[in-house]
């Protein structure tokens, strides 16, 4: 029987009370294992507090204990309006699942929120064989029984992809999809629709903070919707292999503007036991990190540590929130945001985004001025996100980063190091290093933070990060860290060849506008590339057209993992695959924008 999105939603129409969340979903087609929850936090299971963001997947420990988005700004009366988010589950949390209503009431039900209390998966191999077969069956040159001679069921993770939402006051559209048959306003996948994506797996959900009281940070609701995608690539780039990404789509659902608004992430990294953690900020690169305090981590109150050699982890910021308007191409400086931002002097107007304009570390023990915010005391969170202590002090350089002293410098980033020789954190006057240094206060948490922007009824924002992890092979933890740095400079320039940083900030919702930008897509299309001798045991001969200059093979199993991967040149490319188990495999091509795809069945 096909299930439907309608279907469930009408199950649990009549569902009452407020819904929290209880659903999770992991991403594990590459090197990194890391669950996500319905309501947005990233790792810990909020009731057991059991870590999962294990890297790589078959060791024992985890690099982030858990992560969760931050937003606040002020209304036209000055009231704050903020949604936070820190270890929270059930009956703690500022964050409910689901969408809102987008009359300007920003409202929800128990009935949607338990529609939404889901975190769908799916992979680029399911979606591939998907549009195989609907392209072959609507092919008359195909041969529908000799390419899928067992025939084809559409899995549950297409079917159930929560494309279009039918209840009465919410977007239609909701999840990105492929719409294959051309009839836009419905998601059909009995006639070839499918998710679009972007990774080899991705998971989706949607999230927002007015299903029920703030009961984290106690401040007034926004009325945002998030809707978020995490993904994950596989194949033969040891970078890609130990990344996760993140995209958040933010829309204000509600009426009300609100001014020095702020867009944060916090994260508490935890690199295996989290007692000899030290913590830093890469400005430039928008990096947060966590190394261990010496080149030996070990075990710690159950927790398994990484061993000697240990790793380097961290956070980038690779697509910030807008800046307001001002009907200029604003020009790159030595300032922020335009340091580390982007759209800066590209003779475009108004496209330009925020970097990360601060980072704080935050103290799990010690000094009450520096710990995590009281629950309840709203001006705390909002204090953080605007890189101010929570007792109202400002964030200065060196020490500890609090201090009384008139004379202290303020600072905009925690632990920057040697990375800011311009002094741009601290007003243009340069400082001497400084670094995180091993003390009692070991375990500390990380919120970066970009803003002030203006927040109006409609708008959409987007924040995009990725989670990195790094290994050196000798040389202790700084080593790591070096090499954490060479990596997250490989993923921040792969991760700008991908189509969410062309699309405009509204396109998130309907269509396949993450897909490749302009690409073409051929599905089972000989004219473009012709496999031949299919079924194989040993080998297949992709043939590509001379006018092909370079590209990527990759062979991808049931699972979506990617099981051969090798250069595409023009005319003959032999493909081994001997070594590989019998059975139905997808043979994904790129090559400059044109992207082929068909079905391959070793024997």
């Amino acid at each position: 029987m096909v299930r439907s999105f309608i279907t469930l939603s009408a199950a649990v129409a009549f569902t009452t009370g407020p819904v929290m969340a209880q659903s999770s979903a992991e991403l594990a087609i590459n090197d990194v294992r890391a669950r996500f929850w319905s309501h947005g936090l990233i790792g810990a299971d909020p009731n057991s507090a059991e870590p999962m963001f294990r890297v790589p997947q078959n060791g024992n420990a985890h690099a982030l204990h858990t992560a969760g988005l931050w937003m606040g700004g002020l209304s036209p009366d000055n009231q704050l309006k903020l949604a936070a988010m820190m270890y929270e589950g059930a009956g703690s949390s500022d964050h409910y699942p689901g969408p809102l209503t987008v009359g300007g009431d920003a409202t929800t039900t128990s009935g949607m929120m338990a529609v939404y209390d889901h975190v769908w998966s799916v992979t680029r191999a399911e979606i591939d064989l998907h549009l195989a077969y609907f392209n072959c069956l609507n092919d008359p040159n195909c041969d529908l029984n000799a390419e899928f001679p067992d025939g084809y069921t559409i899995p549950p993770s297409i079917l159930d992809w929560p494309a279009i939402n039918t209840a009465v006051g919410y977007d239609h559209f909701q999840a990105p999809f492929i719409d294959f048959n051309s009839n836009f306003d419905q998601y059909e996948p009995q006639a070839g629709d499918a998710p679009c994506i972007l990774g080899d797996q991705a998971l989706y959900f949607v999230f927002n903070d007015k299903g029920g009281a703030h009961l984290l940070s106690g401040a007034q609701p926004i009325g945002i919707e998030v809707q978020a995608m995490a993904f994950a690539f596989t194949g033969d780039d040891p970078a890609l292999e130990q990344t996760v990404f993140v995209h958040y789509h933010i829309i204000n659902r509600g009426t009300q503007t609100l001014t020095n608004t702020y867009l944060g992430l916090f994260n508490d990294f935890d690199l295996g036991c989290g007692d000899d953690d030290l913590v830093g900020s890469d400005p430039a690169r928008n990096l947060v990190y966590v190394i261990n305090g010496d080149d030996d981590d070990g075990d710690c109150s159950g927790v398994i540590g990484y061993g000697t050699q240990p790793p380097a982890f961290g956070m980038v910021v690779l697509k910030g929130p807008y800046l307001d308007p001002n009907a200029v191409d604003d020009p790159v400086v030595s300032t922020l945001p335009a340091w580390n931002g982007g759209g800066f002097d590209d003779q475009t107007i108004d496209n330009e985004r925020f970097g990360i304009t601060s980072s704080m570390h935050i103290y799990r023990d010690g000094d009450q001025c520096c710990t995590a915010p009281t629950s309840g005391s709203s001006n705390q969170f909002y204090n953080y996100l605007r890189g101010i202590w929570k007792d109202g002090v400002p964030f200065s350089y060196g020490g500890t980063g609090h201090s009384t002293d008139p004379d202290a410098v303020d600072c905009a980033f925690s632990f920057p190091g040697n990375s800011d020789p311009l002094g741009v954190g601290t007003a243009g006057v340069p400082q001497p290093a400084w670094s995180d240094t091993p003390s009692s206060l070991m375990d500390r948490r990380m919120l970066t933070s970009s803003g002030p922007f203006t927040l109006v009824p409609g708008m959409h924002q987007d924040l995009v990060v990725a989670y990195v992890f790094a290994r050196a092979s000798s040389g202790g933890a700084l080593a790591s860290l070096d090499a954490l740095r060479t990596r997250v400079d490989s993923v921040t320039t792969f991760a700008h060849t991908l189509p969410l940083f062309d699309i405009p900030q509204d396109q998130f919702q309907g269509g396949c506008d993450l897909g490749l930008p302009d690409a073409v897509v051929h599905v089972n299309d000989p004219e473009i590339f012709e496999p031949f001798h299919v079924p194989a045991s040993n080998e297949v001969t992709l043939m590509a057209p001379n006018s092909v200059s370079t590209g990527t093979i990759r062979l991808l199993d049931a699972t979506g993992r990617v099981v051969v991967s090798q250069q595409l040149v023009p005319g003959r490319n032999a493909i081994d695959i001997a070594g590989l188990a019998n059975g139905v495999y997808i043979c994904d091509v790129l090559a400059g924008r044109e992207h082929f795809t068909t079905r391959l069945v070793k024997q």
